[in-house]
């Protein structure tokens, strides 16, 4: 009986582990279907996405740590900051939605900078 029980508890925790791997390739793919250019394209952006924010956070801690100077720090989070800015424009004109204005992120990086 014993035996029986701890089969039932191993069956659910391996569906409990292994049902989201299913969820999202049964979501992706009818995403797929729907368009199947697009979202490849969308999720090789995503993942450049991610890429570049990990990126800005790696730098922000060798910065921390005392690795980069503030110069060197400055100029390639800008850099990073600038390639994220281009994957997000590159995600909205996937996703088809309007740009903002430039003057309202040119107003937003003033303030950041003061």
């Amino acid at each position: 009986m014993a035996v029986l029980i701890s089969l039932l508890i191993a069956v659910a925790a391996v569906a409990f582990v292994a049902a989201p791997f299913f969820l999202m390739t049964r979501r992706s793919s009818e995403t797929a279907a729907k368009n199947p250019d697009a979202s490849d394209a969308m999720a090789d952006i995503l993942a450049e996405k991610e890429t570049v924010y990990a990126s800005i956070q790696e730098l922000d801690f060798d910065f921390k740590s005392g690795k980069l100077s503030t110069e060197d720090h400055q100029m390639l989070r800008r850099r990073q900051e600038e390639h994220a800015a281009s994957i997000l424009k590159r995600i909205d004109e996937l996703e088809g939605k309007p740009r903002q204005r430039e003057t309202a992120r040119t107003g937003r990086r003033e303030k950041r900078k003061r």
